[in-house]
């Protein structure tokens, strides 16, 4: 089990890190084409749902920031066979501000207590079935 938090924490830093590099990426972009190799299907989001179409509302993360606590809650059953397993908090340029992981038994919502709350934030949600969601906010 720890092998697998583990690679779990892992591979969400990797595509935490994949999707913030992509957001850098697109406020220096002129209007020519994205040169980008980010593969499709690495994360998904409410506009871009790829092969899980309609799903977002149940796996991209809702975000409410109150002062400087940041809550990120998934609407998604929690079950043995399909549940959200871990949430991260970043900021623009990836770092980790918070992250949560969960088990079957857990509600899948997380708070987060900043120090400093920056403009543009990532939260992500990773189901063990439907992978990584992410939600890009303002605070």
């Amino acid at each position: 089990m720890n092998n697998r938090r583990n690679f779990m924490t892992k591979a969400m830093l990797l595509g935490a890190g994949v999707f913030a590099t992509s957001l850098s990426a697109k406020e220096s972009e002129s209007k020519e084409e994205s040169k980008s190799c980010t593969p499709k299907g690495i994360y998904y989001s409410k506009s871009n749902q790829g092969r899980w179409e309609g799903k977002a509302g149940s796996h991209a993360p809702i975000v409410s920031i109150e002062g400087k606590k940041v809550t990120v809650e998934t609407k998604h059953g929690m079950s043995e066979a399909h549940f959200i397993v871990k949430h991260t908090l970043l900021d623009a340029e990836g770092v980790v501000l918070g992250e949560n992981i969960f088990t079957a038994k857990d509600k899948p919502v997380s708070t987060f207590e900043l120090k400093e709350v920056p403009e543009t934030m990532v939260a992500t949600s990773f189901c063990n079935l439907h992978d990584l969601w992410v939600t890009e906010f303002k605070a």
